[in-house]
C-alpha cells in the first residue's frame, strides 16, 4: 500500500525558496570560481611577466651605464671610471641574483650572464677602437633584449587569454543570472497559478452555494491545505445532499399524510359552521371561523410544500399558452385586494401605453401565483396607508413585471439569499416558511425567464422584478425602451 506524502503550502513555499537559494548560490559559486581563476591568472602575470620585464629592463639600463663608464675610462684614462665599472658589475650581479632567486625558471634563459666573462679595459688604444662596444656587454644586452621580447610576447598572450576568459565569465554570469531569474519567475508563476486555480475552484463552489443554496463538488486534487479544504467541502456537499433528500422525502411524506385528515377537518368545520348539525351561536361561529382560517393556512402551507417537493423532483408542470400580461396583472391585483384593504394599502397598476394584442407564452395559473406571492409580500411589508405598485413593461427581452413597495427593503447582502428555500431574513423574524420566493423564482426560470430584487425608487422599499421571454412572433414588436437590470 502506497502512502501519499502530504506537503503543506508552507512546506512547498519553504522548499521552493530553498531551491531558489541553492540555485542562486550554485550560480554565484560558479561565477566566483571564474573570478578566482581570472585573479590567479592576473597575479601570475604580475608576479612573473611583469616582474621579469622590470628586472630585465633594469639590467639593460645597468649594462648601458657600465658600457658608458668603460668608454669614459678608455677615453679619459681616469681610474675613477674603472672603479665605476667594477661597481656597475657588482650591482648587475646583485640584480641577476635577485631575479634568479625570485624566478628560478629563468635560469636557462639567463645562463649566458652567469658564465665566466671578460670585460676589456685598455689604455691608449687607437681612437677608432675606443667607441667600439665591449663584446661581453653586447652579448649580455642582446640576450636580455631577447628575454624582454619573449616575456613581452608571453605577457600579451596571457593578457589576451585573460581577456577572453573574463568575457566568457561575464557572458556565463549574465546567462546564469538570467536563468536563475527565469526559473524563479516561472516556478513562482506556476506555484501561484496552482494556488489560484484551487482557490478559484473553491471560491466558485462557495459562491454558488451562497447564491443558490445548492452545494457542488469541488474538483481540487492537490495534497495540501487547499486539497483538505476541498475534500471537507465535498464531504459537506455529500452530507447536505443526503440531508436534503431526506428532508424532501420527509416533507413529501408528511404533506401527503396530513392532507387527508386536514381535508376532513376543513369539511367538518364547514358542515358545523353551515348549521348542518344544528344551530350555531355567535361565539361558536367565531371559533369555527378561526378554525377554518387556520385550516386554510395549513392547507396553503401544505400546497407550498407539495410544490417544493415537485420542484426538487423535477416534476413542475408548466403548460404555456397565450397570455395577456396586463390582464394577468389586473387579475393578480384583484386577488390580493382584500388583504390590501384590510391594511389600508393602495394598489396601483401601470402598464404600457397603447399596448394592444400583446401576448406572451406563459402558464397563466403559475405566473398568476408568482404575482400573487410578490404582491402579497409587498402588502405584508408595506406600512399602513402605504402604496404597492405593479408595473408591466414590454422590453426587447420580453414582458417585465415589477412589484414596488414602501417597506423596509432588502439589504444588498440578502438579495440573493431571499430566493433560497427556508430563508426568512437575517434576524429570522419574518413570517412564513421562506418558500414563496423560492417557488416564484423556480416558476419564472421554468418559463425561461429570470427574477431579481433591487432597491425601490430613491432607495426606499423594494422592487421585485421578473422577466418572461416573448413569443417568437413578438421578436419584432416594439419595446418600451425600459432598461432591464440583471
Amino acid at each position: 500500500m502506497h502512502t501519499r506524502i502530504r506537503m503543506g503550502i508552507t512546506t512547498r513555499l519553504l522548499l521552493w525558496c530553498l531551491a531558489l537559494i541553492a540555485i542562486f548560490y550554485a550560480t554565484t559559486a560558479y561565477l566566483l570560481s571564474g573570478i578566482d581563476e581570472i585573479v590567479a591568472d592576473s597575479g601570475e602575470i604580475v608576479r612573473t611577466n611583469h616582474e621579469v620585464g622590470v628586472a630585465v629592463q633594469r639590467m639593460l639600463q645597468q649594462l648601458s651605464k657600465l658600457e658608458e663608464d668603460r668608454k669614459r675610462y678608455e677615453i679619459l684614462q681616469d681610474d675613477a671610471y674603472m672603479e665605476a665599472v667594477v661597481q656597475d658589475l657588482d650591482q648587475l650581479g646583485d640584480m641577476l641574483e635577485q631575479t634568479l632567486a625570485a624566478h628560478p625558471e629563468y635560469a636557462d634563459e639567463l645562463e649566458p650572464l652567469t658564465r665566466e666573462y671578460t670585460i676589456t679595459l685598455k689604455k691608449g688604444a687607437a681612437p677608432e677602437r675606443l667607441l667600439m662596444p665591449d663584446r661581453t656587454v653586447a652579448g649580455w644586452m642582446q640576450r636580455l633584449r631577447e628575454i624582454r621580447d619573449q616575456n613581452q610576447q608571453a605577457m600579451e598572450r596571457r593578457l589576451g587569454d585573460l581577456n577572453r576568459t573574463a568575457s566568457m565569465a561575464s557572458r556565463r554570469g549574465l546567462a546564469g543570472m538570467g536563468l536563475v531569474i527565469a526559473l524563479g519567475l516561472a516556478g513562482s508563476l506556476l506555484f501561484a497559478y496552482g494556488l489560484n486555480r484551487s482557490l478559484r475552484t473553491i471560491r466558485a463552489a462557495l459562491r454558488e452555494f451562497g447564491r443558490t443554496g445548492r452545494a457542488t463538488s469541488v474538483n481540487v486534487r492537490s495534497r495540501d491545505e487547499l486539497g483538505e479544504l476541498a475534500q471537507a467541502l465535498d464531504r459537506l456537499t455529500a452530507r447536505l445532499e443526503r440531508e436534503e433528500r431526506m428532508r424532501a422525502d420527509f416533507i413529501s411524506m408528511l404533506s401527503h399524510e396530513i392532507r387527508t385528515p386536514l381535508t376532513s377537518i376543513r369539511e367538518s368545520v364547514e358542515l358545523v359552521g353551515d348549521g348542518s348539525l344544528g344551530q350555531v351561536n355567535r361565539e361558536q361561529q367565531r371559533f369555527l371561523n378561526i378554525a377554518a382560517r387556520e385550516a386554510g393556512r395549513l392547507s396553503d402551507l401544505l400546497e407550498r410544500l407539495m410544490r417544493v417537493s415537485r420542484l426538487e423532483a423535477g416534476r413542475l408542470e408548466v403548460c404555456p399558452g397565450p397570455v395577456d400580461p396586463q390582464e394577468l396583472a389586473a387579475s393578480a391585483l384583484e386577488r390580493v385586494r382584500p388583504a390590501a384593504e384590510a391594511k389600508k394599502v393602495r394598489l396601483e397598476l401601470e402598464g404600457p401605453h397603447g399596448a394592444q394584442d400583446w401576448i406572451v407564452p406563459a402558464d397563466a395559473g403559475q405566473v398568476g401565483q408568482v404575482l400573487v406571492n410578490l404582491l402579497g409580500n409587498a402588502v405584508k411589508f408595506s406600512p399602513p396607508a402605504g402604496l404597492v405598485r405593479l408595473e408591466v413593461r414590454r422590453t426587447a427581452e420580453g414582458a417585465l413585471f415589477r412589484v414596488l413597495d414602501q417597506g423596509p427593503g432588502v439589504p444588498q447582502e440578502e438579495r440573493e439569499l431571499v430566493f433560497q428555500k427556508w430563508y426568512r431574513g437575517e434576524a429570522g423574524t419574518v413570517e412564513g416558511a421562506g418558500l414563496g420566493l423560492y417557488i416564484s423564482r423556480s416558476i419564472v426560470q421554468a418559463h425561461g425567464g429570470r427574477m431579481w430584487v433591487q432597491a425601490g425608487p430613491g432607495g426606499r422599499g423594494s422592487a421585485f422584478c421578473f422577466l418572461l421571454p416573448p413569443a417568437s412572433s413578438g421578436a419584432n414588436q416594439a419595446a418600451d425602451g425600459v432598461a432591464v437590470e440583471p
